[in-house]
């Protein structure tokens, strides 16, 4: 072999070498399954009763009797207060007897029809007598009508003044004072109702179509969680706040109405900790091995120091160290990457 032959040799040597690659850097590696993260989601909530009611005065009048208290409950139906109904009650009074003398009308005008009709037939009176006589009968029926309806007013203006609980309920506050006067729309009692109440959220948009699919579903309040369920979730986004109102019912125990904590849930996907994110390219993503080598899986939606999402099966192994120094198509030798 000349002297010029080992230089070449070497040549094609190193030629090889390159085009083989560089020797395969060492990373550790673990299935997606044992690195992901539970995706957990929270929102701010509040217990909300079913019905939560200022009950007002619908008449003028003085309070005359309170039948209720702060701190007492009342079924449906029962007496709150009373107004001093006297005023109302000679008004009602007086539409009675408006209805009577309406009566009164309608039967002098009948009889006095009656007579016309008796008397046309040996033709004593004529048929534009009669006519006028029927339109006196439909004008007296239509006065009675008249004051019938203003009784019914008058009527329902008498039971205005005794206020009874619209529902089953506890009295949480008392405007109402004995002999102060109510005017329509004066709010008198707080009522709220003892039924079961509901569970209130207000869930990101971006979180609410995962809220459907959620399992764990709590509300956390001072340290005690409530079982929950989804009830219903509002399809309209709140344009300020960009949030969408859910809905939910307790499954065991029920927390008070009025209790404020967080919503908490258990989305049906998986995180990966934020500490696999690496950048390439003005891209962030993460390794996994393929074949022997690393492939950069970028992640558009990822933010640094966030946990992440990606869509990988449980088993695609996941280099969880050595990646900081990667690029994507390098080869790799795996170890475990277990710390």
């Amino acid at each position: 072999m000349s002297r010029f032959s080992l230089p070449i040799v070497g040549l094609l040597l190193c030629s090889i070498a390159l085009a083989q690659g560089v020797a395969p850097v060492e990373v550790g590696v673990r299935p997606v399954r044992e690195v992901a993260l539970p995706d957990r989601g929270a929102a701010p909530a509040s217990v909300i009763a079913p019905n939560d009611s200022r009950i007002a005065a619908e008449v003028t009048a003085k309070v005359a009797r309170v039948h209720a208290e702060v701190g007492g409950t009342v079924k449906a139906g029962q007496l709150l207060l009373e107004l001093d109904a006297t005023d109302y009650r000679l008004a009602l009074a007086q539409t009675d007897a408006q209805v009577s003398a309406a009566r009164a009308r309608v039967a002098l005008a009948e009889q006095r029809l009656q007579q016309a009709l008796s008397l046309r037939k040996k033709q004593f009176v004529s048929d534009d007598a009669v006519m006028e006589l029927k339109t006196g009968v439909h004008a007296a029926e239509a006065d009675l009508d008249v004051a019938q309806a203003q009784r019914a007013v008058a009527a329902r203006n008498v039971e205005k003044c005794r206020i009874l609980a619209p529902f089953a309920g506890v009295v949480l506050e008392r405007q109402a004072q004995v002999g102060a006067m109510a005017t329509p729309g004066t709010p008198l009692l707080r009522l709220v109702d003892l039924a079961t109440p509901e569970i209130e959220a207000q869930i990101q948009a971006t979180q609410a179509d995962e809220l459907s699919k959620a399992t764990d579903i709590v509300f956390e309040n001072q340290g005690t969680h409530y079982p929950a369920r989804l009830l219903r979730l509002s399809p309209v986004v709140d344009v300020a706040a960009r949030t969408r109102v859910a809905r939910l019912v307790f499954s065991d125990s029920v927390a008070p109405a009025g209790s404020s904590g967080t919503l908490r849930w258990l989305a049906p996907g998986v995180l990966l900790p934020p500490e696999l994110l690496v950048k390439r390219d003005r891209e962030l993503g993460a390794f996994v091995v393929e074949s022997g080598r690393a492939r950069f899986v970028p992640t558009p939606a990822a933010q640094e120091g966030r946990p992440f999402a990606m869509a990988l099966s449980p088993e695609t192994p996941m280099v969880v160290r050595g990646q900081q120094g990667l690029t994507d198509g390098q080869a790799v030798t795996v170890t475990d990457g277990t710390p």
